[in-house]
């Protein structure tokens, strides 16, 4: 993989590209795989669009956190599961000084969990269920038996208490991996400090979503560029963001 910018150079440290500095206190990253005209998914699914660099990417990108912040409905139609990592990933992240595999954190409203699926692996951290007072209460009582269930926000869940709360857990760093309603939540809360975007060569056509749904923002989310990188094509795209005030 090699950097186009800001400076280039034909092969990059890919964990310096991503790495956060240890002084920053708490950072939530959001990564996504869009193709070229703007698709999220192929078939309905965004594994689809990526290649092996967007794997790797996409792999230390989850090496380089402590909690993985994810929708039920993509934790479903991906496929998820409790991380354990093994092999050089657990080396990686013994070297930063983070547990040994990341927690996952489940923000649902319905708590449509199969609770004896990989999400809920004994032999991997037990994951926390994010949801609301409006979720059902003997879903809840059932899934407080295989997670951590924190209950934030009336009718809909409050992103902005979830963090807190996860940070009152001693959590530092987030990679939100989506879906598109999770992370427009994300920056309606004006919580998102970066996002990754993999930029895949295709053209999908009409239909398939864009990596933000939902209503209209009522802020603008600004953002600037901090790196390019560039592997068969396709574009790994760094950028720390800046919310500001929609305009009327």
């Amino acid at each position: 993989m090699r950097r186009l910018l800001p400076s280039p150079a034909e092969k990059v440290d890919l964990e310096a590209e991503y790495c956060v500095a240890d002084a920053v206190p708490w950072h939530l990253r959001v990564s996504f795989v869009s193709s070229a005209d703007g698709a999220m998914t192929v078939n309905g699914r965004a594994g689809e669009l990526g290649n092996d660099g967007d794997r790797r990417v996409f792999g230390l990108l989850r090496d380089l956190s402590d909690v993985i912040l994810v929708g039920a409905g993509t934790a479903r139609i991906e496929r998820y599961r409790a991380q354990r990592p093994t092999g050089e990933r657990l080396d990686r992240r013994r070297r930063h000084g983070l547990p040994d595999a990341p927690v996952m954190a489940l923000v649902s409203k319905r708590l449509d969990f199969d609770l004896d699926g990989g999400l809920f692996d004994p032999r991997a951290p037990r994951s926390i269920v994010i949801t609301s007072d409006s979720s059902p209460a003997d879903r809840r009582s059932a899934l407080e038996r295989v997670a951590d269930v924190l209950v934030v926000g009336g009718e809909s869940v409050d992103l902005s208490a979830a963090v807190a709360a996860l940070r009152d857990r001693g959590f530092r760093r987030a990679h939100c991996e989506g879906g598109p309603h999770l992370f427009a939540t994300a920056l309606k809360a004006g919580i998102v400090d970066e996002l990754c975007l993999t930029l895949s060569p295709m053209l999908t056509g009409p239909g398939a979503g864009r990596i933000v749904a939902g209503p209209e923002l009522p802020i603008r989310a600004e953002m600037s560029l901090r790196h390019v990188l560039e592997e068969d094509g396709y574009l790994f795209l760094r950028y720390d963001l800046r919310q500001e005030p929609a305009a009327s």
